[in-house]
């Protein structure tokens, strides 16, 4: 953005030749509250101590149609009609300009209860003469919304300098580029089918994390250690996944345009779980709206409802590109994973008596292409990586700005799943074979300011041969408030 300096002097006598006193600093902005450049900060007069204000209400609606759909059974087909997506409050801070902070929580229901009225739960008496307990099953409620308020972002950090930061906390996995992006600005309603599934499909973990860049934003790293469980679990095996991420702008010392952002990634995720500690299911596969195409559960030829839980090695890596030129933006994605399984029977999850250890192994990509119509990437800037808030008041208010982007992605998994291919026999129902799905969706985003957006998205796929569909639509829209 250009700026334009404009100076006045007032002439009076021979004071017309003394030389012109030097044009001052940068002062530094004197509000102790206020608005700056997209965040509402609160500051003491001495600037020791900063409080940023913020919050994002996203309202969705979905709707899909496909071959079958009308058919599933309660519980297995795809949501449809409005949804509170998201209905968070976040406050952030900084201590000595040194230390930061931040603590989210979401309060938007998260599911329904027994939505295919399955669960059922005993009521137990015993008689007051012999002592016999008697039980009987009663019915839980039905569709019964719950509201779950839990902490989302929740941190501390400590930056003494650009090139070394020391996080701990709950926040971002550092893996993948499209992870790190904040769920405010993706640019569609949803990430990557193959980051939702098989890179990061908990997305945030907690953990103590080491990071920097450098003042130029030429390079960038990020390593931590986790506890591999996802958020707002305790470490059940004591045992710790390492995730590192690292990236180079190599045209940011050389061009002024945006071409300068132009980046090269790749990430690494590795970790085990012990197999008499870990008891949790594997995530299951979905798409955007929440159809799952597949399960980590499964009911074999005997009747038993077995689980598939993660076991032994867990292993991803990954590489990304993102160049925008002028309008447009491109950013693309490879993901290969490797997560060893094993499979339990219903209650047994626990127990040493494991049916069999396979594997869900494979490769994913996206491409994604956008382009601004009005306006340009400067309305939110370029693909976030998690770092802390800081807001530098030395800089010139920016004016608001909207903007209107149209954006495309193809999405494909290509894995397999192979229940016993490290022990034990398949069973005749072990849903063994390939997993491999395709889409493609488009998405329009309006932005009246970087702090209201009005989104909508069209996704088609084309899921794999077992799945309950052969292939589904999906529409959505959202009316999203952040700040």
């Amino acid at each position: 953005m250009p700026i334009v300096l404009a100076s006045a002097s007032l002439v009076r006598g021979a004071a017309a030749q003394e030389p012109e006193d030097p044009p001052p600093p940068p002062a530094q902005d004197g509000r102790s509250a206020g608005y700056h450049n997209g965040t509402f900060f609160i500051r003491t007069p001495d600037d020791v101590f900063r409080l940023y204000v913020q919050g994002r209400v996203h309202v969705d609606y979905y709707a899909a149609f496909g071959p079958g759909l009308v058919n599933l059974a309660p519980g297995q087909s795809v949501a449809q009609g409005f949804s509170l997506r998201r209905a968070r409050l976040e406050m952030a801070g900084e201590f000595f300009q040194q230390w930061q902070w931040q603590l989210g929580a979401e309060f938007a229901p998260s599911a329904d209860d027994n939505v295919a009225a399955t669960m059922a739960s005993l009521a137990c008496k015993a008689d007051p003469k012999s002592g016999a307990e008697s039980c009987s099953p009663q019915e839980n409620p039905v569709d019964n919304a719950t509201m779950k308020p839990a902490p989302t972002d929740a941190f501390v950090n400590y930056g003494p300098s650009p090139w070394a930061n020391v996080q701990v906390g709950q926040y971002y996995v550092p893996f993948t580029l499209e992870n790190r992006i904040s769920d405010n600005t993706t640019s569609f309603l949803e990430r990557a089918l193959v980051i939702r599934t098989i890179a990061v499909p908990l997305q945030r973990d907690i953990g103590a994390m080491f990071w920097g860049e450098s003042p130029d934003r030429l390079f960038y790293y990020a390593v931590g250690v986790f506890n591999g469980d996802g958020p707002n679990r305790p470490n059940v095996d004591t045992r710790y996944d390492l995730a590192g991420r690292a990236f180079v702008r190599p045209l940011v010392r050389s061009t002024r345009s945006s071409t300068k952002w132009a980046q090269v990634g790749v990430s690494v995720h590795g970790g085990s779980r012990d197999a008499t500690k870990v008891g949790y299911d594997m995530p299951a596969l979905t798409t955007s709206e929440g159809f799952t195409f597949w399960r980590p559960t499964y009911t074999d030829s005997h009747g038993r409802l077995l689980h598939t839980i993660p076991s032994a090695a867990q292993e991803a890596f990954a590489g990304d590109v993102f160049v925008p030129v002028g309008n447009f933006d491109f950013m693309s994605e490879f993901v290969y994973a490797h997560y060893d399984t094993r499979e339990v029977v219903d209650g047994m999850q626990l127990s040493p008596f494991t049916e069999r250890l396979g594997a869900l192994s494979g490769w994913g990509l996206y491409a994604q292409v956008g382009y601004w119509l009005v306006g340009d990437h400067e309305i939110l800037g370029y693909p976030s990586y998690g770092r802390p808030i800081h807001v530098d008041l030395t800089q010139p208010q920016r004016p608001a700005q909207h903007g209107l982007q149209v954006v495309a992605r193809v999405d494909g998994l290509a894995l397999n799943y192979s229940g016993a291919s490290r022990g034990g026999s398949n069973d005749p129902k072990t849903p063994n074979g390939d997993i491999d799905v395709t889409s493609f969706a488009l998405g329009v985003n309006y932005w009246a300011t970087r702090h209201l957006r009005v989104s909508a998205n069209y996704t088609y796929y084309d899921l794999p041969a077992h799945a309950l569909v052969s292939s589904l639509h999906e529409v959505s829209a959202r009316v999203g408030v952040q700040f």
